[in-house]
C-alpha cells in the first residue's frame, strides 16, 4: 500500500503546483485596488481632485484640529446630497474609507465647512472631487 499512498502525495504536490504557477502567471493582468490618501486640514481637502480606478478605496484623514465630514455632493442643497457617501463626523486623527465600485464623477464636501467660501482668494468652501475610470489613470 506505501506505493498508493506516495502516488497520492505526489498528485497533491503536483497540483498545488499547478496551482501556485497559475497565479504567478495571471498575476500581472490582476490589478490590486490601491488605497488612496486625502488629507482634511485647514478647511480643505488635500489633494482636492484625484482620479482612481474601480475597486480603489480613498481613505480621508482628519489631519485638523476642527470635526469634519465627508458627503457626497456638489452643494449642500445637491438633490443627491448624502449618496453615496457619507461620512458622519470625522474626529481628529481618525478617517472615513469609502470603495468606488463605479466609474463617474463624485463631487463631495464637508457639510461642516461647505459654505467656507473666500472668493477673493479663489477659495469656494471645504469641497473636492473623485473622478472613477475603468482603468488605472
Amino acid at each position: 500500500m506505501k506505493g498508493l499512498g506516495e502516488a497520492v502525495t505526489v498528485r497533491m504536490w503536483y497540483r498545488a503546483l499547478v496551482g501556485v504557477v497559475a497565479m504567478l502567471v495571471l498575476a500581472p493582468s490582476v490589478s490590486m485596488a490601491e488605497t488612496v490618501m486625502i488629507s482634511m486640514k485647514d478647511r480643505a481637502f488635500h489633494p482636492q481632485r484625484i482620479v482612481v480606478k474601480v475597486g480603489d478605496r480613498v481613505q480621508w484623514v482628519n489631519d485638523d484640529t476642527e470635526l469634519h465630514n465627508v458627503i457626497s455632493g456638489a452643494t449642500p442643497y445637491d438633490p443627491n446630497l448624502g449618496h453615496p457617501m457619507m461620512s458622519g463626523i470625522v474626529m481628529w486623527n481618525a478617517s472615513y474609507v469609502f470603495t468606488f465600485t463605479t466609474p463617474g464623477s463624485y463631487p463631495y464636501l464637508c457639510f461642516i465647512h461647505s459654505s467656507m467660501e473666500d472668493p477673493s482668494a479663489g477659495v469656494k468652501g471645504m469641497v473636492g472631487e473623485i473622478v472613477v475610470k475603468e482603468e488605472r489613470p
